[in-house]
């Protein structure tokens, strides 16, 4: 009994994994408030089956950056981006959000002084490309 119990969650496990990486891959429109104007840009999401997460953000201003460290578990995911907007420094913000549906409940941390004295901390909302 105990063997069919594992095997069964083993079985559960190998397909959640692909599921889950389902639900976060795609793109992600997003947007947010900043003393300048609305920030908006677009997430793009690929997941390996281990729970890699890899891809980039992309805005007009910025151009496209590439995700690094990234890893879905479950339904939540971390990832980091490192912008060079014209400086020697490149500034870096990490990123975690939970994905329901098809919203990305998200929250971002600029590691250092964040740029134009906005909040060092940001939370919003992505919502899937159609």
């Amino acid at each position: 009994m105990k063997i069919r119990a594992l095997v069964l969650s083993i079985l559960v496990t190998v397909f959640a994994l692909p599921l889950a990486a389902q639900q976060a891959a795609g793109k992600w429109n997003a947007s947010i408030d900043t003393p300048q104007g609305p920030f908006a840009f677009v997430f793009e999401f690929l997941v390996d089956a281990a729970g890699k997460l890899t891809g980039s953000m992309q805005n007009e201003f910025i151009g496209t950056a590439p995700i690094t460290d990234g890893v879905l578990k479950g339904t939540d995911l971390s990832f980091t981006l490192k912008l060079n907007v014209g400086g020697d420094t490149p500034m870096t913000i990490k990123y975690t959000g939970t994905v329901k549906g098809d919203d990305l409940a998200m929250t971002s941390k600029f590691e250092g002084t964040p740029p134009g004295g906005g909040p060092a901390e940001n939370s919003f909302t992505a919502h899937r490309a159609k």
